[in-house]
């Protein structure tokens, strides 16, 4: 993680955004943290879109509080709903990504 004060900064944007290829860059006003920049190359933007989005959050977090007064349904009584096997076959493996 690099600090860059934006009152002695002589950085371009490029500049910055090549620095954050290598870790997170805190951009700090005062010496107070005003901003952050990370690199998300390899990131999928629907990811990056729905972890910033407060009503998505909210989703999520109604759906675990419900689940903690409630309770839930596991995945076999989906299954035996369904009509569906209750031991699934085993998982299909994807391509081993190189990253």
């Amino acid at each position: 993680m690099k600090v860059v004060a934006l009152e002695e900064a002589t950085l371009t944007l490029p500049q910055v955004a090549k620095l954050a290829k290598s870790g997170t860059v805190i951009l700090t006003r005062k010496g107070k943290p005003l901003a952050a920049v990370k690199d998300l190359s390899r990131s999928d933007w629907e990811r990056i879109a729905l972890a910033n989005n407060p009503r998505f959050q909210e989703l999520i977090e109604d759906s675990r509080r419900s689940y903690r007064e409630h309770g839930g349904k596991n995945l076999e009584d989906f299954r035996r709903a369904l009509g569906l096997n209750l031991k699934p076959k085993g998982r299909r493996r994807g391509k081993n990504i190189q990253r």
